[in-house]
């Protein structure tokens, strides 16, 4: 059965449809109830099946909210009761009233999360701050990575409707505050423009819109924020600054540079990342991404402020800080828009206040001194399990030394052991090239995801096994087509040229019983290709791979996000260049449409695939169709690695194996939109 994937906004709209449906359906129940309890009458077939029906719903409402603990096994006892068909009386009234019970508790629960969104005006259900976020702070050991940020909702982080962030939302509504004199006009300045801020100035007539930035393309102007020269001083009224300055080197200039161009009665909403509690700042410039991640909790981040500091360094610029939080917009307004005690936002301004700073007092600083403490104790929390897993990576270690032990035979060259030995014939990496290039052969290629998904064994968070693509990869590994080559990874031998990393790997997964599944698989008899042909590790390889689509028209059949070659030359000699867009993850569900698809492409176009083990498959039967279709796996990804000189992730693009590869930046790049020819992500 094929899996449907639904947009935010469509599983915004089955939200509010459950959610106003629960109403309705105690309505019934309180129809049904007088005549099972106070009368004693069994309920009909049908009422029963209706009973069924609406417990079927609220287990559906509990998959849709996401819904855990007692609630949840509680609606899934409930239909599992009703299942049974019960006729008794008694036992359906008990029934019905949990049922009702259960009904007020969901209503209670959904209807806390029930808000509006007053950048778009929709009802909406938020949604939450993507677990990426979290999961690569903590992976690259990020101290205070589940701490609380301020304007950054765990709960009610993004619109679904218009993708407002939260921090977008407040400032909305703080310029629905800001309205020109009758016949006059607004001028603003977006610095590093956000969507939902831009659209909403543009949509306002009485604001005269422009934006800055320094890399961004479509933006009034391209400027350095610590270097505005081509501004008049005091030209803005409104200045829309935010989550630029922990980018930006010298931030004392740039927030001069605000200063100066601000009017004197004009408003400036600067945000930045502040940690609650956190009240020094922390800042290093030209770290790897990895580093970023790990000191500043964003791998683009070059500097965590402290709030304390955050204000004095905007007060020595010159400017007057207002602290906006709940009391300047109202309690009623926080609840329904879906904002709370940490949404608080900063307006800069140069002669007027909008609210007076508190003095300290020591009630003040005790409470100061307190979120400081919390923060401190829950990175030394955190700091504890890093330390714990450095412990479980020493013991993985002495592991590794027993794994070496136990494939000792496979490693050495000694021929006593070789004589009892048999390893895969693998030709080497320019024979493999010369096949691909010189006789025009496709490629399909095995490591070891695709061997784990043949077993049944989950090696990949971005492909699930599946009974079926397994059954499909085994018949591409023992497929004899002259025009096909199976790639494995030379690693069932001498280990002698991997990198002790790589090398230790392999001693881990490749146990005595994992090589027997494998040789299970092989033929001693046949010459397989080189798979490792898509690594660009040197030079000498991309040449050989730019062989591969020299001046050919190419169809990439990558996954979303995967945008090979975009941002580099990799690609740069090939004629042309269209894009199949496929899921990121479990691409095979949707391998029907997508094969259809490629299908429809003429015969003389290369076919180069990225897809994990989908494309050993795919491969194949492109093959069979009479294309040339290469498995080309990471080579964008480790040309991207080569050129950086590190394996770090890369912000713009989807990788299963940099940390935190799987929280992806978005992109505007108007070619590589205008190469997209079908999209099934």
């Amino acid at each position: 059965m094929e899996k449907t994937e639904f947009s935010k906004q469509e599983v915004n709209q089955m939200k509010w449809q459950v959610y106003r449906q629960l109403p309705v359906l105690k309505e019934k129940i309180l129809a049904w109830y007088p005549d099972v309890k106070e009368r004693g009458i069994p309920w009909t077939e049908s009422t029963g099946r209706e009973a069924l029906t609406i417990a079927s719903v609220l287990c559906n409402c509990v998959v849709l909210f996401a819904i855990q603990g007692e609630l949840s096994e509680k609606c899934g006892q409930i239909k599992a009761a009703l299942e049974k068909k019960t006729q008794d009386a008694g036992e359906q009234a008990a029934l019905l009233e949990t049922l009702f019970e259960t009904i007020e508790l969901l209503e209670g629960y959904i209807g806390q999360k029930a808000k509006k969104c007053n950048a778009c005006k929709n009802e909406v259900f938020f949604t939450p701050i993507p677990s990426g976020y979290e999961e690569t702070r903590k992976q690259c050991g990020f101290l205070y990575w589940n701490a609380d940020f301020q304007l950054e909702s765990r709960e009610n982080y993004g619109c679904p409707v218009c993708g407002a962030y939260d921090r977008d939302r407040l400032m909305i509504a703080f310029l629905e505050e800001v309205q020109a004199e009758k016949g006059e006009k607004l001028r603003m300045l977006h610095i590093a423009p956000s969507p939902s801020i831009e659209r909403y100035a543009l949509g306002r007539e009485d604001i005269w819109y422009e934006s800055s930035d320094l890399m961004m393309e479509g933006v009034t102007f391209q400027a350095d924020l610590q270097h505005m020269d081509m501004v008049e001083d005091e030209t803005y009224d409104i200045i829309v600054c935010s989550h630029v300055l922990e980018h930006v080197e010298n931030d004392a200039k740039a927030m001069q540079e605000l200063h100066r161009i601000l009017k004197p009665d004009g408003v400036c909403l600067v945000q930045v990342p502040l940690i609650v509690g956190k009240h020094d700042t922390e800042e290093q410039w030209n770290r790897s991404i990895e580093e970023n991640w790990r000191r500043f909790g964003q791998g683009d981040h070059s500097r965590l402020y402290g709030k304390e500091d955050f204000i004095r360094r905007l007060e020595e610029s010159g400017f007057y800080v207002n602290e906006l939080g709940e009391e300047w917009f109202g309690r009623e307004f926080y609840q329904e828009y879906g904002f709370d005690h940490l949404s608080i936002m900063y307006v800069a301004t140069k002669d007027i206040k909008l609210v007076e700073r508190k003095e300290e007092n020591s009630g003040r600083e005790l409470s100061r001194l307190q979120e400081e403490n919390k923060l401190l104790r829950q990175a030394l929390n955190n700091l504890n399990e890093e330390v714990a897993k450095f412990r479980n990576a020493l013991e993985t270690n002495f592991q590794i030394l027993f794994h070496a032990q136990d494939n000792l035979g496979y490693e050495i060259s000694d021929r006593k052991f070789q004589e009892n030995l048999w390893y895969p014939k693998i030709m080497s990496e320019e024979d493999t090239f010369r096949e691909i290039i010189e006789n025009k052969k496709s490629i399909a290629r095995f490591g070891d995801g695709e061997f784990g998904i043949m077993f049944g064994e989950q090696r990949w968070r971005f492909q699930g096994t599946d009974d079926r693509l397994a059954c499909r990869l085994k018949e591409a590994l023992q497929s004899r087509q002259e025009n096909i080559l199976i790639g494995l990874n030379n690693f069932y031998g001498d280990l002698s040229t991997w990198t002790r990393r790589a090398a230790d790997g392999v001693r881990i997964y490749l146990t005595p019983e994992v090589r027997k599944k494998h040789y299970a698989l092989l033929d001693r008899d046949r010459e397989y290709a080189c798979a490792n042909i898509s690594r660009n590790e040197t030079p000498r390889r991309v040449e050989w791979q730019k062989k591969i689509w020299d001046g050919k028209d190419c169809v990439f059949i990558e996954g979303y996000q995967t945008r090979m070659g975009v941002g580099n030359d990799l690609f740069d000699n090939a004629k042309s260049i269209v894009r199949i867009l496929c899921p990121a993850e479990n691409a095979f569900d949707r391998y029907e449409e997508i094969y259809h698809e490629a299908i429809k492409q003429p015969k003389d176009r290369l076919m180069l695939i990225a897809l994990g083990p989908t494309a050993s498959v795919l491969a194949y039967d492109l093959a069979l169709a009479g294309y040339q279709a290469i498995d080309i796996g990471h080579a964008d990804l480790s040309y991207e690695w080569m050129l950086r000189g590190n394996h770090n992730r890369v912000p713009e693009k989807y990788s299963n194996e940099a940390p935190g590869g799987y929280v992806v930046a978005e992109i505007h790049d108007e070619t590589y939109q205008s190469q997209i020819i079908a999209d099934f992500h």
